[in-house]
């Protein structure tokens, strides 16, 4: 009966999502962009395609295995660990990528790995007992299904960028106070200035090319107005050194740290839109001690060092006002260090304060080849496991059990959008706008197919 269900609930899914697929194409085909878009049918490599591979066999090895601990699987194979217990203060887990102990029955919770989730390939039929966990810091454009309520639903523990999600990572890419304070790199104004007469006052550099965030075109029309130093192959206009060109390596450089130190300003622009989503892009000019130009989370401002550490975008009406102010700072010393001020007082802002000081993780500093404690990935499995094993001890004790779910806002973001000729971010983004409501559609198919099985 179940092998039925499965495979029913299975056929179900794949259909909704060809039809959803089909209808994509047509919409792609009107559009006659030739803009490259993701699909959820892509090619998988050959791990993928092993992983997915039940042998029947083994699953009933796997089944049998002797395991006292709760096993947690991640799904998406994202820690390729094999199979192992891990200690987590006072409680256990067993966790592995193996989904052959899927319906081993201390199974408790499956972890997905949002870039690497896929509608077509999920553990089904979903147990009563059976948890979803979801780890996601990655950009919205990554995976549109997220940004659907009725896919963030279904899971019942989350770590995201949002401050909403069960295990936040909001700062993900913020090493930690003393990282964003230090002056290591910082360059007097009076020097930034004699810079003036090689550099532009502004620096963009990127690689990534025409997403979701229109921030390339922000560029251009910026670009109309004040001169911009533009390092990568997004709006090419300048060439970096030899060495630095590695969009990986060369990103962590100290010579690519030096550079971007000597300009007053830079384009610290997010490739998606979404709130609390930020990255190192905002950071790290802040550590520098350049002005950051942030198109970004629409809640940048509750988590910047200081109320005047940075210029957003959205602030202004046009691209014209935004022009106006950055060559009034420019030209104006006095008002432009103002901006730089936190770097004498430090970190004022008591949220960002807040979130550092209570976070359990850290990042791995530029330098550093090994961690100083646990990273968010090995934090949130421990979040996890905690959590099982007080639920198992809850019904041991005959209490109720506590139940966990997501909401929309533990990852949820808007639609896509693009700038108007005026600078102003409020047009449709039909490069983009497509995949978002075809990824829309199959959540909600994907969350009604999951709701029927249960009935």
């Amino acid at each position: 009966m179940k092998v039925k269900k499965c495979f029913l609930c299975a056929i179900v899914i794949l259909a909704v999502i060809l039809m959803a697929y089909i209808i994509l194409y047509s919409y792609i085909e009107e559009m006659n962009d030739g803009v490259p878009m993701q699909y959820i049918f892509e090619n998988e490599d050959e791990e993928d395609i092993a992983r997915r591979q039940i042998s029947p066999e083994e699953e009933k090895q796997k089944i049998k295995e002797k395991i006292d601990d709760p096993i947690i699987i991640w799904w998406t194979g994202f820690t390729g660990e094999r199979g192992r217990v891990k200690q987590c203060g006072k409680d256990q887990c067993f966790f592995t990528v193996n989904r052959h102990y899927r319906n081993h029955p201390k199974t408790k919770v499956f972890i997905f790995y949002g870039t690497d989730l896929k509608a077509h390939d999920l553990p089904i039929p979903r147990e009563p007992h059976h948890e979803w966990g979801l780890l996601h810091e990655e950009s919205p454009k990554n995976n549109y299904l997220f940004s659907h309520s009725d896919l963030v639903s279904l899971f019942n523990h989350t770590a995201t960028f949002k401050r909403q999600s069960h295990y936040p990572i909001t700062t993900q890419y913020l090493q930690s106070k003393s990282w964003l304070e230090k002056k290591d790199y910082m360059i007097p104004t009076k020097q930034k200035n004699d810079h003036l007469k090689e550099l532009s006052p502004l620096i963009y550099t990127h690689s990534d090319c025409n997403v979701p965030s229109d921030r390339d075109n922000l560029v251009s029309l910026l670009q109309k107005h004040i001169n911009v130093d533009s390092y990568g192959t997004c709006v090419h206009n300048k060439d970096l050194p030899p060495h630095l060109k590695d969009p990986i390596k060369g990103m962590f450089h100290k010579d690519f740290y030096k550079l971007n130190a000597k300009y007053k300003f830079t384009l610290a622009l997010e490739n998606g839109i979404c709130d609390d989503y930020i990255t190192e892009k905002i950071w790290r000019p802040l550590m520098l001690g350049s002005v950051p130009i942030i198109h970004g989370s629409p809640k940048i401002k509750e988590l910047l060092p200081s109320n005047m550490s940075a210029i957003v975008v959205s602030d202004f009406n046009d691209i014209q006002s935004l022009a106006n102010h950055i060559k009034f700072l420019n030209e104006n010393d006095a008002e432009y260090e103002k901006y730089l001020h936190w770097k004498k007082t430090g970190i004022t802002n008591p949220i960002l304060l807040q979130i550092l000081k209570e976070r359990e993780w850290v990042v791995n500093d530029d330098e550093s080849l090994f961690y100083s404690g646990i990273n968010f990935i090995e934090g949130f499995e421990c979040f996890v496991c905690k959590r099982v094993n007080e639920n198992l001890r809850r019904a041991r004790q005959q209490q109720p059990t506590l139940d966990y779910r997501a909401s929309a806002d533990h990852y949820g973001c808007p639609a896509p959008l693009k700038f108007d000729s005026d600078g102003r971010y409020v047009e449709e983004n039909n490069h983009w706008s497509y995949e978002y409501s075809f990824n829309k559609y199959v959540a909600n198919q994907s969350n009604i197919t999951l709701k029927i099985m249960y009935q």
